[in-house]
């Protein structure tokens, strides 16, 4: 009964739809995408880092991050 009064529409509107959802899914993919290859390259740098010898300490005081976001960016990321 909701829909009762509700108004005909043509093609265009579902079409219109699906073409919104693909623009977002694209989008998403390519968001996605770019934020892996940014957590990648956060993690070799932090790597490149500590095997020039700078420790968690020096890192953590030049970016403002914790030793644990250091030593878990390197864990998930810095496997590749």
């Amino acid at each position: 009964m909701a829909f009762r009064h509700r108004r005909e529409y043509d093609e265009s509107v579902p079409r219109a739809l699906r073409a919104a959802r693909d623009s977002y899914d694209a989008a998403t993919s390519e968001y996605e995408e770019a934020i892996a290859r940014a957590r990648r390259e956060w993690a070799a740098a932090l790597a490149t880092a500590i095997e020039a010898g700078m420790s968690y300490q020096e890192i953590a005081d030049e970016v403002g991050v914790s030793h644990t976001s250091i030593s878990r960016a390197i864990k998930q990321y810095g496997s590749d």
